[in-house]
Parts: structure tokens; C-alpha cells; sequence
């Protein structure tokens, strides 16, 4: 989750152990605290898709504080992992 409230997703197509892979990360949706202290989920119909990432199976994001930088951690398997970082975590 952002700052503001974001949520993203992380999700993979996963064929075993060697692949192919291939993930995507989206926007899907928001948590919001009313006046009263209750907090609400709004999830989107028809999440927006921020980045695909085909050969790779992203099952981690993460908002670094302070930063519109994500991180993002893959677990591909026999083929190894990897940790990169995307502008998803922006305020809007």
C-alpha cells in the first residue's frame, strides 16, 4: 500500500519450476479512514496494469518509505531471483 492509500498487486502466471513466467503489478484500489476512525476498502473493478514483466514472476512489492519507488522481488525458481525497483508508489 502507498502512502495515500494505494494498493498495488503483484501477480504471476507460473508454468513450474523453469518457467516461462511472466507477472504484472496494478493499481487495485484504495483504503481510506473516514472522519469517525473507520477504515474502507475500495477495490477497483478493472485494476490498472502500472508494469508487466514478462520472464519474471514478481511476488513481492513493497513502498519504500518517503519514495514513489517500489520494490519489487521476484522468486523465479530454478532460474534464480531478483530485486528491482519502479516508480509505482507515487502519491496520487
Amino acid at each position: 500500500m502507498t502512502d495515500s492509500g494505494r494498493i498495488l498487486v503483484g501477480s504471476a502466471g507460473d508454468a513450474g519450476d523453469d518457467g516461462p513466467f511472466d507477472s504484472a503489478v496494478s493499481d487495485a484500489g484504495r483504503v481510506t479512514l473516514s472522519a469517525a476512525g473507520r477504515v474502507r476498502i475500495a477495490l477497483a473493478a478493472s485494476p490498472t496494469v502500472l508494469g508487466t514483466f514478462p520472464g519474471y514472476k514478481v511476488e513481492a512489492v513493497e513502498c519504500l518509505p518517503g519514495s514513489a519507488d517500489a520494490l519489487l522481488g521476484t522468486d523465479d525458481e530454478n532460474l534464480g531471483g531478483y530485486v528491482r525497483t519502479m516508480p509505482f508508489c507515487t502519491t496520487s
